[in-house]
This record gives C-alpha cells, structure tokens and sequence, in this order.
C-alpha cells in the first residue's frame, strides 16, 4: 500500500498541527514549502485548558500542572498532590487526551507522570480516481516523567524524560525518545514577576518501520517567557489579580524562526478566572488567532474551559480540563 496520493490529495490540503502529524509520520520528503512541516508535530499539539485560554503563554507559570508541558521546572513549586485531566475533541473526529499526577516528595522534589492519547478515527485512503486504498487509523502515545525542584529561594528548575510512538497502521508503527528541560526563576521577592526558559522534544528522529526513508524530525523547540500579577502589590489581599504573559518560541533548528504567545488571567477572589490570549504562530503553519477561557477553582476542585478563535484552519477547539489538589 502506497501513502503517496494520500500526501498530496488529502494531507497536504489540510495542513494543520494536526494532519501535519500524518504527514510527518510517513516521511520528511512529503513536506511543503516550509520545513518545519516534516517534523513529527503531534508534539506541539496544545493541552490543557487554562494555558489555552492564557493564548498558550505557559513557560512562566509558576506551579501549574499544566504547564508542565511546555516547561517542566513549573513543576518544583506544586506541593501537594494533584491529578489532572485534559481533553480536546478536534475536527474530522480527531481526540486528544491528558492525564497527568503530580507527587510532591517533600524536600527532594517533585515528581509527575503524565500520558498524551491521540487518535484520529478511521481515515480513508484513496489513489487515482476511484481506487480505495483501504483505511488506516492513526494514533499517538506519549508517556513521560518529570522531576522538578526549587534549588534555591525563587529558582525551580525541571526535567522530562518522555516515550514516543505512533502508529498509522498495524504495519507502520514507530517509536522513539525524547527529553525536555526548563527553569524558573522570580528575581526579586517582593515584585510578583515569574521569568522562564525551557528546551523542548530533544531527541532522535521517528522512523516509522515498514515505510523506510528518513526519519522525521522531533519539534525541537527554544522557549522565553515572562508573566507579571498587575494587581500583585496593589491588591496584596488576594481579591483581585491580574496575570499577564508572554512566551516567545524559537525552532532549535533554526533559531530566527519562531512563534509569539501572549495571555492574561483575570481573578475574583480566587474563584472564578476570566481569560484572553493571542497566538502569531509560524512554525507549524502561519495562523494568527485568538482565544478565550473561564475557570472555576471549587475548594480543591479547578474546571477550567478555554477555546481557541482562528488558530486552526480546519475550525475553532474547544479545551476542558479538571485538576485538583489533595
């Protein structure tokens, strides 16, 4: 069975984070103009609902769970005990789920294991004009642990360790390794000001076995980030605050080249959270889009609901996500 009409008739004309996935995983020769296109970019694709909300603005945010995936030092500051779960219901019955726990261990660190589920329903496959291929159903799995820790007084620093794979069909299959590495850092103690830096999805490239050819890039990604409470010092009683961010996002390849997250977090007395962000992003596909969010943090239960305007081509995503802390 050939995957090549499929590249250029079918995925090719989708060209979005998550078709590129497909289009990565049967070889780097099918990408377009752009070459970033070739990577295996299942593993950029965003989860969890408060970060989408914030326009994915993620490497400074200080003990957040979900954070974790764009920067795993956000993991030393959670002290207490907290699953999560995220979950997106994308366009041509596209699914992705997050599961993720994290488990202080007191003064040594904080460890997580998390697993990213993808699947892309039956796809069908089609040649020349009226000539079935048959039907494959992809999917991907990522399993990772992370250890986090504050070194010293306002400086956290983390580590990822995850396993790949993909599989397109029983006979294309492919797996592979990968690791990540971030820091935290509050320079002053008393100004409400968060600066991190994270390295992302540094490892070998994805064969696939039974298609041959070159292995597919992993994302290698360059993360900057800052986020400042506006209301911190003016409203020190925690009625109010308000979070802003900004991330900016370099391909380690080719560090001109990159992407631009801006967010903000709106609270009201520690219960209900208003968001808004903005996305320029370039390096899978050249989209500029916004998104809004709502949370609810319920005693020690977070719902938090967050949906993205503009940023896909095939259509807007909506993102729910629940945590707590034990």
């Amino acid at each position: 069975m050939s995957l090549r009409p499929v590249r250029a008739a079918g995925v090719l004309q989708t060209a979005t984070c998550a078709t590129l996935t497909l289009l990565a995983l049967v070889g780097p020769d099918s990408a377009s103009a752009q070459d970033f296109e070739s990577e295996a970019a299942f593993l950029t694709v965003p989860m969890g609902a408060r970060v989408v909300g914030m326009g994915r603005a993620a490497v400074s945010i200080r003990g957040e769970l979900q954070g974790m995936r764009w920067n795993p030092g956000t993991l030393g500051s959670v002290e207490s005990l907290e699953p999560l779960a995220s979950h997106y219901s994308g366009p041509l019955d596209f699914k992705f789920n997050y599961l993720a726990v994290a488990i202080p261990a007191g003064s040594v660190g904080t460890f997580a294991v998390a697993a990213d589920v993808q699947s892309f329903g039956e796809i069908s496959l089609s040649g020349a004009p009226g000539v079935s291929l048959g039907t494959i159903t992809p999917n991907n799995l990522v399993l990772s642990l992370t250890y986090g820790r504050e070194l010293v007084a306002r400086f956290a620093f983390g580590v990822t360790a995850k396993w790949i794979r993909s599989e397109l069909s029983g006979e294309l299959t492919g797996d592979t390794f990968a690791f990540d590495a971030g820091l935290l850092w509050k320079p002053l103690e008393q100004v409400p000001l968060d600066l991190g830096a994270s390295i992302l999805n540094l490892g070998p490239g994805l064969s696939v076995e039974g298609e041959g050819g070159e292995a597919s890039p992993l994302p290698g990604r360059l993360r900057l980030g800052a986020s400042y409470d506006v209301l911190g010092q003016l409203a020190p009683e925690g009625r109010f605050n308000l979070l802003l961010a900004i991330d900016l996002e370099h391909a380690v390849r080719d560090l001109g080249t990159g992407s631009q997250f801006l967010g903000a977090e709106l609270g009201v007395a520690g219960a209900l959270f208003l968001r808004g962000g903005y996305i320029a992003e370039t390096l899978i596909e050249t989209n500029t889009g916004t998104t809004l969010g709502i949370g609810l943090s319920l005693g020690r239960l977070q719902l938090d609901l967050a949906r993205e305007l503009g940023v896909n081509q095939l259509g807007d995503e909506t993102h729910l996500s629940i945590a707590a802390k034990l």
